[in-house]
């Protein structure tokens, strides 16, 4: 199971604090080359995402990613023309383009790459994260507000959410 949090950035530091008192706090964080937070040596998993003021803090006793998108900010054209056709075809709207981008970079931040390194390989159709074509071994799960679109991805990404839940 998964807790999905979520504060304002501004109070980022306190939360993780918070949350981490079990493990040493937001002190413990630790970070890998590609810059995934990671509590060296305890059982749980981290993942770290903001937009505009929004941040969402998962922690799981598994790996996981986590990812979210404020509304109005990514230029959805631009990155479009490299989604599949089929990829294209489900997305209509703001909403539709912001959960393909959530659910992509929240396997990134799963695994630790790059979203560069993975972009044109990830694809988002049905609901499921595909690579090279083929179904991952990974469940998406969305929280979706009036601000912004989070997802949530893992091995089971079912997810209890607390805090400011994507609202001023």
């Amino acid at each position: 199971m998964t807790l999905l949090r979520f504060c304002r950035e501004s109070e980022r530091e306190k939360i993780l604090d918070e949350l981490l008192a079990p493990y040493g706090g937001a002190g413990a964080i630790k970070r890998t080359a590609n810059g995934k937070p990671y509590i060296a040596g305890d059982p749980v998993h981290l993942s770290i995402s903001h937009s505009n003021g929004i941040c969402a803090i998962a922690l799981s006793d598994g790996p996981v990613g986590v990812d979210t998108e404020a509304a109005g900010r990514k230029t959805c054209k631009a990155v479009l023309s490299s989604f599949s056709d089929e990829e294209r075809s489900e997305i209509t709207c703001e909403r539709d383009f912001l959960e393909h981008w959530t659910a992509r970079e929240a396997y990134v931040k799963l695994i630790g790459g790059g979203i560069w390194q993975y972009f044109r390989r990830l694809s988002f159709i049905h609901g499921r994260l595909l690579l090279d074509g083929e179904p991952l071994p990974v469940q998406t799960a969305f929280c979706r507000g009036e601000r912004a679109v989070t997802a949530v991805c893992a091995a089971y990404a079912s997810f209890t959410a607390e805090g400011t839940h994507l609202t001023d």
